[in-house]
C-alpha cells in the first residue's frame, strides 16, 4: 500500500472514530456513520475500534522498518 495513502486512510479513520466518540457525548452524530449508531451498545466499541485502527494505520505507515536493528548494533 502506498504510504501517502496509508496515511491519508489512518488520518481519517482515527478523525472519524475520535469525531464519533466526542460527537456522541454531546448527542450529536455524523450522517457518515449513521448504520453504526443503530447498534446500540455496540456503537462505541466501534467507534473505539475505528480509533484505534486509525491510529495503527497512520503509525505503520510513518515507521521505516526498513532500517534494521538500531538499538543493537552487535547483533
Amino acid at each position: 500500500m502506498n504510504r501517502q495513502f496509508s496515511t491519508i486512510l489512518g488520518f481519517i479513520l482515527f478523525g472519524l472514530g475520535i469525531l464519533s466518540i466526542i460527537f456522541s457525548m454531546v448527542g450529536l452524530r455524523i450522517t457518515l456513520l449513521g448504520a453504526i449508531y443503530e447498534l446500540g451498545v455496540w456503537s462505541i466499541l466501534l467507534e473505539i475500534l475505528l480509533l484505534f485502527a486509525g491510529f495503527i494505520i497512520l503509525y505503520m505507515s510513518r515507521v521505516n522498518f526498513s532500517e534494521g536493528d538500531e538499538a543493537n548494533p552487535n547483533s
